[in-house]
């Protein structure tokens, strides 16, 4: 399990705070020392993508900027670059009892739900009383150029694998105000200066706090959903299959039942189309992404070729991890090479497809937000030329990464949890022309436009549906509910 589990320990941890509490230099190179051993000692792979000379320079560097007293927040951002030359996308580094993406300011926060591709932003609803338009183009925040403020954050951001940034921009579309706050500034008003109908204008908006946030957040989510579902076109020639999550609650859908329910109506129905959509899926549990291929895969398969564990004894700090992995380790780690491995997965061994395979024509749709298990399961059926793929890059790296399970471990002055995904997967046969550190990469690049987010459009399904059954028509292409 790659997400609950992580943070029901993180709360567990969680509680004391230190935000206003200055820490003096000693206190500060302890911590340091906690972060340093937590990343030798439990990092599958923290050469992964940056250098170890590169690592070690790094690490230099940020040491010698701790000889001065520093606040929780100042600790904390002088961190950062560590944590993001990990180029890992499932580190943690959460101050005790703080929200993930609000560590430091639940107020005077930025009052503007903001739609980022690339180096523009435009508006598309507002956290106070006072607005832009929706679909105006914000030019400048507190006088810096849009361009600019995303420069300084993406070097900021973690929420990526290897050399990717759509999982970076879909984090800020989601929690700009939280990461602008914790980088940036946290005024108590924010100055504005947008486009909108070929005029530019500057407004002045105060600031708004976190409980505002999240009431518009409730006030605009979407109707409730079933996390998997199957629908179909008018035309009964096509299906979209939607995954929102790898994990199942048993009080919701049961994962397992859903796809083989699915996968047998699909062959009575003869059904020629699929569409799988896994945008916005950030993951879940391994064996569920191999149980969905299993239903997708033409022939037998290799899906991880193995799982990297950086040691077998016991941490040399206190550390929280499953106390079952603690148990049997020791059962289920072995020596390979100049490292360790781990052996109790079963997508290590070759799997059979299931008898009610789909073996029709296969569009998968992938975004930013699509990483972990998603981008491994999207890793698997690229890999092996089992479908066209439609959307953006994803989040998470093509040729695997590092999760499962966690340790965690709270600096004993700065009260910040570190968790460091333990296992480094690596996807089996994988084609030798990806490059280091890049994501899946779709066939056909289609990014929905600020309109397109105002009005619900969603250009990427249509594009998919037109290329997986070209010929039939507009009224074929309508999609309608089981």
């Amino acid at each position: 399990m790659k997400i609950q589990i992580l943070f029901l320990a993180l709360l567990i941890l969680s509680g004391f705070r230190v935000k206003a509490q200055t820490l003096n230099p000693e206190q500060l190179q302890a911590d340091f020392v906690r972060f340093q051993t937590a990343l030798n000692e439990v990092h599958p792979e923290p050469y992964r993508y940056t250098p170890k000379p590169v690592f070690d320079s790094l690490f230099a560097a940020t040491q010698a900027q701790l000889d001065r007293p520093m606040t929780q927040q100042e600790f904390y951002v002088t961190m950062v670059p560590l944590l993001v030359a990990l180029k890992d996308g499932h580190i943690k580094w959460i101050p005790a009892g703080q929200d993930e993406h609000y560590p430091f300011s639940t107020s005077k926060l930025f009052p503007l739900n903001l739609y980022w591709v690339e180096n523009r932003a435009w508006v598309v609803g507002s956290y106070g009383s006072e607005s832009i338009p929706n679909g105006a183009e914000v030019l400048q925040i507190n006088g810096k150029p849009v361009r600019d403020v995303i420069q300084d954050l993406l070097p900021k951001m973690t929420f990526a694998d290897g050399n990717t940034v759509n999982g970076k921009y879909e984090d800020l579309n989601d929690f700009f105000s939280g990461y602008y706050a914790t980088f940036i500034a946290a005024p108590d008003a924010h100055e504005v200066q947008y486009r909108w109908a070929k005029e530019e204008k500057t407004v002045t908006l105060p600031s708004v706090t976190l409980d505002q946030i999240r009431r518009y957040q409730e006030k605009h989510k979407s109707a409730p959903q079933k996390p998997f579902r199957l629908t179909f076109t008018e035309d009964r020639n096509a299906a979209v299959m939607t995954i929102e999550r790898f994990w199942d609650d048993k009080k919701e859908q049961d994962y397992a039942r859903f796809l083989r329910e699915s996968f047998r109506e699909l062959r009575e129905k003869r059904v020629e189309n699929l569409v799988l959509d896994l945008r916005n899926n950030e993951g879940g549990e391994e064996k569920y992404g191999v149980l969905l291929y299993q239903y997708l895969a033409l022939k037998p398969f290799r899906y991880y070729d193995y799982i990297r564990v950086r040691q077998k004894k016991a941490y040399s700090f206190p550390a929280w991890s499953p106390k079952l992995y603690q148990r049997f380790k020791w059962l289920v780690v072995r020596k390979r090479g100049n490292g360790y491995v781990f052996t109790k997965q079963a997508g290590l061994k070759r799997q059979k497809s299931k008898r009610e395979a789909f073996r029709g024509k296969l569009a998968v749709l992938v975004n930013g937000a699509s990483f972990s298990v998603t981008t491994e399961l999207a890793a698997r059926v690229h890999a092996d030329q089992r479908a066209i793929f439609i959307g953006q890059e994803t989040g998470g790296g093509y040729g695997g990464d590092n999760s499962g399970i966690f340790a965690i471990t709270q600096l004993p002055h700065s009260k910040i949890d570190l968790g460091i995904g333990m296992f480094g997967f690596h996807m089996a046969n994988l084609p030798t022309t990806i490059k280091p550190g890049q994501g899946i990469i779709p066939d056909h690049i289609v990014v929905p436009t600020v309109d397109d987010m105002l009005t619900g459009n969603d250009p990427v399904l249509k594009k998919a549906l037109q290329l997986i059954q070209p010929r039939a028509g507009a009224a074929g292409s309508s999609i309608t509910t089981r």
